[in-house]
């Protein structure tokens, strides 16, 4: 259900993938831009021209190497934060390929168990986004 948003910041829309690998997912560790050294799904910004699923796979490649499969829309979720609010177009979907090594604007990637995520520092709404991922993957 779309709501009125009231915020005096610029809407970014960005869009992330939540890839699995059996029962892994792969998150990346934030580098430069908002949520500097808190863990996430990978993503970024949506470019001219892109679908929301277009720009999660490339951002999945830019930041960790990696190539995937998706399967699904997950959901769209807000994040707020200094002088911005984000709309981030959610998509689940399945490993296909690339070694997972940190690149572009991330600090670190890794391959974790999606029961031991609630351990990490995790950007919010993220923790929702991997459930509802792996909900929508199995059933």
């Amino acid at each position: 259900m779309a709501r009125e948003i009231n915020t005096p910041r610029p809407i970014i829309k960005a869009a992330s993938a939540c890839v699995w690998r059996g029962d892994e997912v792969l998150l990346v560790q934030r580098g430069k831009t908002f949520g500097h050294g808190s863990w996430a799904l990978p993503g970024g910004k949506i470019e001219a021209g892109e679908t929301a699923a277009e720009a999660a796979l490339r951002e999945l490649l830019e930041e960790t190497g990696v190539n995937a499969s998706l399967v699904s829309h997950v959901g769209d979720f807000e994040l707020a934060g200094p002088g911005v609010y984000y709309v981030i177009s959610c998509w689940t979907g399945r490993y296909l390929s690339g070694e997972a090594v940190a690149q572009s604007d991330v600090k670190a990637v890794k391959w974790l168990d999606f029961r031991a995520i609630a351990a990490l520092n995790l950007v919010s709404g993220n923790a929702e986004a991997v459930a509802r991922a792996r909900q929508l993957l199995t059933g």
